[in-house]
């Protein structure tokens, strides 16, 4: 009969091992992508991955970005560019809301 290997047991005192340099490559979560990208550069902001513009007035304006509704509340909204899925929103913003596409209704994304 063959004798196996035991596997030495971990410690159950033993603190955890700090995050190593192979933790900084490993692949992200699986909704990490999924996030709403904005970016508030010049006076504007700028959000990547739109993928449709649901209400738009110049107090008001909401965008569908995937799995979040994101609301811009402000005075003299505008949209300044939208390529793709590259979006540039200029105005003054006094207020931004996010809210879950799908799930229980929350905000919570």
């Amino acid at each position: 009969m063959k004798q196996q290997r035991r596997r030495p047991r971990p410690h159950k005192n033993r603190p955890a091992r700090p995050p190593g340099l192979k933790d900084l490559f490993r692949q992200p979560e699986q909704d990490f992508y999924r996030l709403p990208d904005l970016e508030v550069r010049d006076g504007r902001i700028y959000t990547d991955g739109c993928r449709r513009v649901l209400d738009f007035t110049p107090q008001k304006l909401c965008l569908d970005l995937g799995a979040a509704i994101v609301t811009f509340y402000g005075d003299a909204l505008r949209i300044e560019s939208f390529s793709g899925r590259r979006l540039a929103v200029g105005g003054r913003v006094a207020r931004i809301e996010f809210a879950a596409k799908w799930g229980d209704g929350n905000g919570a994304l």
